[in-house]
């Protein structure tokens, strides 16, 4: 119990807090509107449990969904560092590989993840067939990410 100068017991945060010397003034939250329609049972806005669109998801989503994903479990530490590494949020990407490909970086635009490594697997596989364990580290990547929007399908 806290007493005053006089030995009167008082509640601090009764106190009334003098002009100016609040750092943040009180404003009580607006209520927020119901959704016109709730999402179904066990569904987040988006459809999966990470609340993203895999078909849908610029380079700096993805560098935080590849963390998630390797915290999770759903990814090692090679297919994360192959997820997570994302060209466009190098500052000087306009200056080296932008330049040879003639693309300005657009860290914020979304992409195709789905297709993106699609292509890649296709890729690796033409073109480096001796190499088993990328073509491998490649397709497991392409599987996180295809089971990102598949339904969860528990047996209990």
């Amino acid at each position: 119990m806290l007493v005053d100068q006089s030995g009167r017991p008082f509640d601090p945060l009764t106190l009334p807090i003098p002009h100016g010397r609040a750092l943040v003034p009180y404003q009580p939250m607006p209520v927020p509107a119901p959704p016109a329609e709730p999402p179904a049972a066990g569904k987040t806005p988006t459809g999966n449990a990470y609340g993203v669109d895999t078909r849908h998801l610029a380079p700096r989503r993805i560098g935080e969904l590849s963390m998630d994903l390797y915290i999770s479990g759903a990814l090692g530490w090679e297919e994360y560092s192959m997820l997570a590494f994302q060209a466009e949020l190098h500052p000087a990407f306009d200056r080296t590989i932008g330049a040879l490909t003639g693309e300005k970086a657009a860290p914020d635009r979304p992409r195709d993840y789905i297709a993106l490594w699609e292509e890649r697997l296709a890729f690796e596989q033409k073109h480096n067939v001796r190499d088993r364990p990328l073509i491998e580290r490649t397709r497991r990547v392409l599987n996180a990410l295809n089971h990102i929007d598949a339904p969860t399908d528990m047996l209990v």
